[in-house]
């Protein structure tokens, strides 16, 4: 898998991993990863800056410094339109940005409401949930997972939603953990 090699790339990459716990970094990464092998076989074009940087920004909600009291899924929006806002990225891009992230806690999701946002919401559903799990190559899941491990992902996950579940009882995560979702992570087909 080729990554961007681009300053806001790097960025991004020194961001996550300076800000989130190391379980959620690798989520991140493997979150790109995912989205790359789900792109090929679906026959997605994207622009794999901006998928990287959505991949990678995705659950920045989801750490104290950018968590903001709202849904953690728009204040990492917010946080990585700033960001790519930072970085020179024009209104246009930083939009899509975080409407990718935005997006990837959606009921459902199509092809219409952008490549990288499409990409994002099945690629961490597979990595949260195993969904489309199925479709990958196996060996492409080895190296995946060898490249960026679990790390007791789903433990570690689970209690950064019940968290925001607890603190904010009216958002998304709320609902879904009311919902079983927790049970939904722990049943994943992965061992952490």
């Amino acid at each position: 898998m080729r990554v961007p090699d681009s300053a806001v790339a790097r960025e991004a990459e020194e961001l996550v991993r300076e800000a989130a716990p190391d379980f959620l970094t690798n989520h991140s990464f493997r979150s790109y990863a995912w989205s790359v092998a789900l792109a090929n076989r679906d026959d997605v074009r994207y622009d794999a800056e901006l998928l990287y940087v959505a991949a990678l920004l995705h659950d920045i909600g989801l750490v104290a410094p950018f968590d903001h009291g709202g849904s953690f899924e728009d204040d990492g929006a917010e946080a990585a339109a700033r960001f790519a806002g930072e970085q020179g990225w024009t209104a246009e891009r930083r939009e899509a940005l975080a409407e990718a992230i935005r997006l990837h806690m959606a009921a459902e999701i199509a092809i219409e409401d952008g490549p990288e946002a499409y990409l994002l919401w099945h690629a961490t559903g597979l990595d949260v949930r195993g969904h489309r799990l199925g479709e990958i190559d196996p060996r492409e899941v080895a190296a995946v997972l060898a490249s960026y491990p679990r790390l007791d992902f789903k433990r570690g996950f689970a209690e950064l939603f019940a968290d925001q579940a607890e603190r904010k009882p009216d958002c998304q995560v709320a609902e879904l953990m009311r919902g079983g979702f927790a049970d939904r992570i722990a049943a994943a087909p992965f061992e952490s």
